[in-house]
């Protein structure tokens, strides 16, 4: 459906994306993913038509767009502040794109309700907008993007504003509503974990750059780089040395001697201890004597952080385990074919 090459674009001599390429297929929810400054909002744009690349094409279905005004690419956009007409109604923002676009009375009518019926605001066609909760504005502004049937719908942080608890709720009531309407969805976002319960897959970008394009699962156990794995939250990022090849590859660390993952050049690296890969009582064929420097309950969760020697690691526990006292010595094992990733440093 939709294909960037090689998409570059500076504002004022400062690179703001630099050789993008990237699908987006029919019917698939790609997260936009990535810090601030990153290029997300630039690259929206630049899909939507609001700007234009310095290099590089923009194709839908193999037609280049370059020519195409935004007006006329048939893309919907949501954006955070929802922007719902204070003086509309319920129906009359949820038909404002139809009746623009000149659809007849009847066909406004029955697809308002259709939209509202797919957001789970049915029969809030007469509500003043303001009398809302946040949330029902959000659906409402949904809605309102869906009902012309865009071919794109691109949607830029459409839960940033919300609280915590009610965007945890809209994020699953928001991806089984684009699935069920087959909208093919581009969705920017800088929380990870908006976008593993949203997009089918998530590009993320660095500076600009695409570091990482996966499903949110691949990007989570198989992280492409250490910026991947600290911006996905893993912080456990320590230098080594890759020696040997193949199965007899090893790295080494201030912590020990690991077997490594196969691949890579042997030389200086950067290892990735995953915070999720050990158990207390040292079970595994790696293993870690330490002094227990802190924990944060995190509710199913106990973070816990392991000072080893002059290292300090960041452990994720069932919530039920049972720690020391803070400063008193502890144990972990981990198996370091499912705990080690080794990144080349830059």
């Amino acid at each position: 459906m939709l294909t960037l090459e090689n998409i570059h674009k500076s504002f004022d001599g400062t690179v703001v994306l630099e050789g993008i390429d990237l699908q987006v297929e029919k019917g698939e929810v790609l997260a936009l993913l990535g810090p601030s400054g990153s290029g997300k909002s630039t690259l929206l744009s630049i899909v939507a038509g609001l700007e234009t690349p310095d290099r590089g094409r923009v194709l839908w279905n193999g037609r280049d767009l370059a020519a195409v005004p935004a007006h006329r690419r048939g893309f919907g956009l949501m954006f955070q502040d929802f922007a719902l007409f204070p003086h509309r109604d319920v129906s009359g923002n949820v038909a404002f794109g139809l009746q623009m676009a000149g659809w007849a009375l009847a066909r406004i009518e029955k697809r308002v309700t259709e939209m509202l019926e797919l957001v789970g605001l049915g029969g809030f066609e007469r509500r003043e907008v303001g009398a809302l909760s946040g949330g029902e504005q959000q659906r409402v502004a949904l809605a309102r993007a869906l009902a012309p049937q865009p071919r794109l719908l691109m949607l830029d942080e459409p839960l940033g504003s919300l609280d915590r608890a009610l965007r945890a709720r809209l994020q699953t009531d928001l991806a089984a509503i684009l699935r069920r309407a087959g909208q093919t969805s581009i969705y920017v976002t800088h929380d990870q974990e908006e976008a593993y319960a949203i997009a089918d897959r998530a590009a993320l970008l660095d500076a600009g750059r695409l570091a990482q394009v996966a499903t949110p699962e691949e990007l989570y156990r198989r992280p492409a780089s250490a910026f991947v794995a600290r911006f996905l939250g893993m912080d456990n990022l320590l230098p080594g040395e890759l020696r040997g090849s193949g199965r007899r590859a090893t790295v080494e660390t201030a912590l020990g001697r690991f077997s490594a993952p196969a691949g890579g050049e042997p030389g200086p690296v950067t290892v990735l201890l995953r915070p999720d890969a050990f158990a207390l009582g040292g079970r595994g064929k790696g293993k870690l004597r330490g002094t227990l420097a802190g924990k944060q309950f995190r509710g199913s969760q106990l973070l816990a952080h392991i000072l080893v020697g002059d290292t300090r690691l960041a452990i994720e526990l069932p919530s039920t385990a049972k720690l020391p006292d803070i400063g008193q010595p502890l144990t972990v094992g981990f198996n370091p074919t499912e705990a080690l990733h080794v990144f080349p440093n830059d």
